[in-house]
């Protein structure tokens, strides 16, 4: 009796992983996963027939993967700026995704605005498919138009919208202040401000402890020149033989 009991609960525990197999290999529905690297916020002072404005932009690169069995599709993706210390309730704006950009021609070009559209984009952002088990990275522009400076914290989230959900789902969020230097510096020098997303959480970078650094300059002086050397030279075979009066290229005797 007790052999059979183990034998059906044995029997029981083996079809039930392989029903679970089953599903995570065949069944399972899209399951979409989205991860985003540091965010970096360039702003573009334009003037033309006597009127001005900013363009606001943020990029990064965006990986989406499919953890299911099932085809599934990305139908969009947005930025969404919030800005948490205004006295208005819910005041957001979203920086739609404007551009898709060859990463490493992007980079080249990112201080030109009108440069980098012409050299990097490879298109606008458009809906696409993920098959099962598969990833797709994309490096992602989004922008938006400001009549005026905006001197405010803005909390930067990126969503995603699949045919999973009917709704926009969070993927990361960055938080920057920009205030009025911050502001000239990107809008008059012209240099990007580079922020790290939350999931990150603190950067820390100083040492620890904070006098470490007293402990590994060492107590020996340091020499100058680095290392020493005599120049070097090849001794070749012929060049030896020759110094020792010897002619390679005469034909040895035969024996009598």
């Amino acid at each position: 009796m007790k052999a059979q009991t183990i034998l059906a609960i044995v029997s029981s525990l083996a079809l039930a992983i392989s029903l679970v197999s089953l599903w995570q290999s065949h069944l399972a529905r899209f399951r979409p996963v989205a991860v985003a690297g540091p965010l970096k916020l360039r702003i573009a002072h334009i003037e033309s027939k006597g009127e001005t404005w900013y363009l606001p932009q943020v990029d990064c690169m965006v990986t989406v993967t499919n953890a299911g069995a099932k085809i599934g599709r990305v139908l969009g993706i947005r930025m969404v700026a919030r800005y948490p210390k205004l006295p208005i309730p819910g005041a957001q704006e979203t920086f739609r995704a404007n551009f898709e950009v060859d990463p490493a021609l992007y980079r080249k070009h990112e201080g030109n605005r009108f440069t980098w559209i012409r050299e990097s984009q490879l298109g606008h952002p458009t809906p696409f498919v993920l098959l099962a088990r598969s990833s797709v990275s994309k490096h992602i522009v989004f922008d938006t138009r400001w009549e005026d400076p905006v001197i405010q914290e803005v909390e930067f989230t990126l969503e995603l919208l699949t045919d999973r959900a009917k709704k926009w789902i969070t993927v990361e969020s960055w938080t920057h202040e920009i205030g009025g230097t911050v502001w000239s510096q990107l809008t008059e020098v012209g240099t990007s401000m580079m922020v790290h997303p939350k999931s990150e959480g603190p950067q820390h970078f100083a040492p620890e402890p904070t006098n470490l650094h007293d402990y590994t300059m060492g107590k020996k002086k340091i020499p100058k020149g680095g290392f020493k050397s005599a120049p070097s030279r090849l001794v070749t075979h012929s060049e030896t033989a020759r110094k020792e009066g010897r002619n390679e290229n005469r034909p040895k005797e035969s024996p009598e």
